[in-house]
């Protein structure tokens, strides 16, 4: 059995609906369940939740607290809350434990167990009542059955250094007691029989003891002190006598006395988590009936990210009826979780991966697990979110919002770099099912990819030499055929038919079936009349047409996707008011990678701006030529784009020259990108998710 589902009236941020519907409802599945979101996204609001009505194995006191009813934003609070847990997935074992108390599923083909938790405050006093059964029919359950309903609980943050040490209060003594090895037994008359560490434990003490008295040697210690007595305290005539005694002796006390330790050196804290972790893992492993639930929150507490992802791959192997609902605020486990188990808080929903709640296809779980890396898990915990290309738009980005007053940070936006055209596999994970939305606005900034007339004049590439145009009327022949290629990355316009099967090549996915005979009958799509030659108006349509086709695919009313008037990010700038600091940033790269022994200082720069300058005096936007040979080192690779993009964010920012020495005013460069036409997608798609 395993809980699926948890409802929540008027607890804490979760307001009821106004129809009497819960302010929260979540499902949860068998195995391991992760709840990421950023703070006060209601992650331990809901592992409380289940705590609440299930109660923990290490027997803590759980007290309500007025904060635990919902409070509205007139400062109002509810007098009563709700919760609901309903337990699915219950075998006859299950079923015959929790007989009295279940209840159908819709459809009357299997058992559901449902447990209520009703809380009400009255005159300062807070009163919980716990119920089982069909709402409105619910009955008290009874303490036994209660009991195998407890979970085993890992606190956000977890004291090893007193759970795994001995005192009154052990942790690790509560675990051990509760292992079967250490359960009561009774003979056939039904006296109890003594456990061998108390029968061990009293021989130890009669040798401890006898030490201490006449023949031992402490004898003296104890002579010593009762001469002391006798002289100087008790009265005369009184004849009492001090002894040193062990005391305790039961089996409870016993195992207060033990530690837990890890041989070597003494233990930090992330190795103390891990043995109390191996511990609770004990008691769990060890219950033989009942709900097996174990809620951890903050599993990377006090852990390294390599302990971190070696526990998770512990937790994710296990498949003996277990259950997991974890809690974390780590990039790290975030990206390491199969994107199935992984529940997305945001505001005041909850939002499950799994294939049944989302639009993602298998293709797009397969692609993600494998590239959702740490950098790009904090899409999960941001409050809106930027998806780029490439490194030059990572780092041009912040530069440009932190310019035009909208630093991404004090929004908690986020830029992803997704890498060539993968962000439509990353904006699946936001599309819902159930058309419920993350409540985020999502900027996806592509290039259009559509190469300039005066690409094709380069080395000797005669514009007026007819060429393939794979038309959007096009595209569903050869779907029919495969539709495992991604048609948008591939370039538009092909020399020939072999341009055309290597991109095909080049943008098919792993599933890509026998490929000799499917590019084939692709390549008859290509025929002599579907030929061109380019000129200024074709290339507008090709534009139009991808420009339509990638907003049709993307855009919602929270995503929208942001595009370049024809080409890159970089040619774009190169076409605009921006250049001469482009093509300033060019020669920095160029300089780097011709001397990279060469600190290049704000001198340098200084003197490339001053090239730069008297190679386009007049300052002017320019010419389409110009523009496309200031680019033109980006696009053959001669010059790194990302560095290329970090000296030219480093003087959008002020902090290289020639802006940081005011040789070029930094108003009047905010002021060309907030009035430049090439560069309004870019602040657009700020403007967007800083909204």
């Amino acid at each position: 059995m395993y809980l699926s589902i948890l409802r929540l009236w008027n607890f804490r941020k979760y307001c009821a609906t106004a129809d009497g519907n819960p302010g929260l409802e979540i499902h949860f599945h068998e195995g391991v369940n992760v709840l990421i979101g950023e703070n006060d996204s209601g992650k331990t609001a809901i592992v409380d939740a289940i705590r609440y009505v299930l109660r923990t194995q290490s027997g803590e006191f759980i007290q309500f607290d007025d904060k635990d009813f919902y409070q509205d934003t007139d400062g109002n609070r509810k007098d009563e809350f709700k919760i609901e847990c309903v337990f699915d997935g219950l075998n006859e074992q299950d079923a015959g434990l929790f007989w009295e108390w279940l209840s159908w599923n819709d459809d009357k083909t299997k058992y559901l167990l449902k447990v209520w938790l009703y809380t009400k405050r009255k005159d300062n006093i807070i009163m919980p009542t716990f119920s089982a059964g069909i709402e409105g029919q619910a009955e008290r359950m009874d303490s036994e059955a209660r009991e195998l309903l407890k979970v085993v609980y890992f606190k956000p943050l977890r004291d090893a250094l007193t759970d795994m040490t001995h005192g009154y209060k052990s942790r690790l003594a509560q675990i051990l007691g509760a292992h079967e090895l250490f359960k009561t037994e009774k003979d056939v008359q039904g006296n109890i029989i003594k456990h061998k560490l108390e029968t061990d434990y009293e021989k130890l003490k009669i040798e401890i003891e006898n030490y201490f008295k006449v023949g031992g040697g402490g004898e003296s210690i104890t002579k010593d002190i009762n001469s002391f007595l006798k002289e100087h305290f008790l009265l005369n005539g009184d004849s009492r006598k001090a002894e040193v005694k062990l005391t305790g002796g039961e089996l409870t006390e016993i195992l207060r006395l033990l530690d837990l330790i890890l041989e070597g050196n003494k233990s930090g804290l992330g190795t103390l988590n891990l043995l109390c972790i191996a511990a609770e893992m004990l008691l769990f492993n060890n219950q033989k009936k009942g709900l097996k639930l174990a809620l951890v929150e903050e599993l990377e507490a006090h852990l390294h990210p390599q302990y971190q992802l070696r526990l998770i791959e512990y937790i994710s192997s296990q498949q003996n009826n277990e259950q997991f609902i974890l809690s974390t605020h780590s990039i790290t486990l975030a990206s390491k979780i199969k994107l199935a188990n992984l529940i997305v808080l945001k505001g005041k929903e909850a939002f499950p991966m799994s294939s049944e709640y989302t639009k993602m296809m298998p293709a797009d779980y397969k692609f993600l697990e494998r590239f959702l890396d740490a950098t790009k898990a904090n899409l999960f915990f941001a409050k809106g979110l930027i998806m780029v290309e490439g490194d030059a738009e990572n780092l041009l980005i912040p530069a440009i919002a932190q310019l035009i007053g909208k630093n991404l940070y004090q929004y908690g936006v986020s830029v992803v770099n997704v890498g060539s055209t993968a962000y439509k596999r990353y904006v699946n994970i936001f599309k819902r099912k159930d058309g419920k939305s993350f409540g985020m606005p999502i900027a996806v900034i592509s290039d259009l990819d559509v190469r300039a007339l005066e690409y094709y004049d380069d080395n000797s590439k005669d514009r007026k030499k007819p060429r393939y145009w794979l038309k959007d009327d096009l595209r569903s022949e050869l779907e029919n055929i495969s539709t495992e290629v991604d048609y948008d990355a591939m370039s538009t316009v092909f020399e020939s038919i072999s341009a055309f099967e290597e991109e095909v090549r080049l943008h098919k996915n792993a599933n890509f079936r026998p490929i000799g005979k499917t590019i084939d009958h692709m390549k008859a799509i290509l025929k002599e009349d579907k030929r061109v030659v380019l000129d200024e108006g074709i290339l507008a349509r090709i534009r139009e047409e991808k420009r339509m086709r990638l907003g049709n695919a993307i855009n919602t009313d929270e995503i929208k996707i942001f595009l370049p008037q024809s080409w890159t990010l970089e040619y774009e700038i190169a076409g605009s008011n921006l250049y001469r600091l482009l093509a300033t940033a060019i020669k920095a790269a160029q300089m780097e990678k011709d001397h990279p022994e060469l600190e290049i200082s704000d001198k340098i720069l200084n003197q490339l701006w001053n090239n730069v300058t008297d190679d386009f005096p007049d300052g002017g936007i320019p010419t389409k030529e110009e523009a496309y040979n200031i680019f033109k080192p980006l696009n053959d690779g001669t010059v790194s784009k990302a560095i290329t993009a970090q000296y030219l964010a480093g003087m959008l920012a002020g902090e290289l020259a020639p802006v940081s020495d005011e040789t070029v005013n930094r108003d009047e460069v905010k002021s060309v990108i907030e009035s430049d036409d090439k560069l309004k997608y870019l602040v657009d798609a700020i403007k967007h998710v800083t909204k």
